[in-house]
């Protein structure tokens, strides 16, 4: 595993980070706890809590325990509740954001987070007096970041206010000049950076990625068929699909870690190990090319 610094706040984390999202597959804390243990066997030091299932606490807590807490970077997403009907409702209040940070600390027993993490506030989202009550819960030190995480033009008014230390984005190999203006903007305000969605959906779907003509019956091979399309994801030898996104993904210097969403520890050992590997040769080539002659428009989704 390979380790960058977040930014200029001192702490290191490694290049992969582990997403914990809600999984009906585990419902119990110690199903949480063999995971994050997974993840800490193959280098990982750095995890962000998406889901909203108490397990999910509880098990990182108790995979943790016997971990010095300095050497390990816990993030968590912030903004949605769950109403008394079930239902999620979204509250970025003064009271709801310290609420819920009081909760999750006495939940876990953390002293403190790394960072809470807004979840794609808009812009009418978060009034002066709730980000008052952030920096107020950073300087009491129960969390040592502010971060906002998103991808529209509300997250770009949020970078170019200076009051986040942190951004979570996306960020792959389809990623536009919008994105790669975003993550500069957040460099240049001294922000560090965790990029998800590095899998595009539409990559994950095992169908065809070439759009190069057929060959004519009789006809002799074309050698380059598939050329300026993303075709070269499934012809790659020894190299799938994820793990050349993923591959992609790590050569941004700007990125602190590149955030994974893997429920299995064999995926998050194999997903760990492309952080020593270097892009096939001529894969970026063959990128740049897809990006500019592909149709415009892929379907993103959230990927991994």
């Amino acid at each position: 595993m390979r380790f960058r610094p977040l930014g200029n706040s001192g702490m290191v984390v490694s290049a992969v980070s582990l997403i914990l999202a809600d999984s009906p597959s585990r419902p119990r804390p110690q199903d949480w706890e063999a995971l994050v243990y997974a993840a800490l066997e193959n280098g990982i030091n750095a995890f962000e809590v998406v889901g909203r299932h108490p397990a999910i606490g509880e098990g990182l807590a108790q995979a943790l325990q016997s971990i010095e807490r300095r050497l390990i970077c816990v993030t968590w997403r912030m903004g949605n509740v769950i109403g008394p009907g079930g239902q999620i409702l979204r509250d970025f209040s003064p009271d709801g954001l310290q609420r819920a940070t009081e909760a999750i600390l006495a939940r876990t027993g953390f002293a403190y987070l790394d960072a809470l993490v807004l979840d794609e506030p808009k812009a009418d989202e978060l009034t002066p007096a709730a980000l008052e009550r952030l920096k107020a819960l950073r300087a009491a030190g129960r969390t040592r970041l502010l971060a906002v995480a998103g991808e529209d033009d509300a997250i770009d008014a949020y970078i170019s206010t200076g009051a986040f230390d942190l951004l979570c984005t996306r960020y792959s190999l389809v990623s536009g000049w919008k994105e790669r203006m975003r993550i500069r903007a957040a460099i240049d305000r001294d922000m560090g950076v965790m990029a998800y969605g590095f899998h595009p959906e539409i990559f994950q779907r095992g169908a065809s990625l070439t759009q190069a003509p057929k060959t004519r019956l009789g006809a002799a091979p074309n050698p380059l068929a598939g050329a300026g399309t993303y075709a070269f994801l499934d012809r790659t030898p020894n190299w799938s699909r994820e793990a050349i996104c993923l591959a992609y993904a790590l050569t941004e210097p700007s990125l602190a870690s590149v955030q994974i969403l893997a429920d299995r520890p064999d995926h998050i050992q194999a997903l760990a190990e492309v952080t020593e590997l270097d892009l096939p040769p001529g894969a970026s080539a063959q990128i740049e090319m897809a990006r500019f002659t592909v149709t415009p428009g892929l379907e993103r989704g959230r990927g991994a």
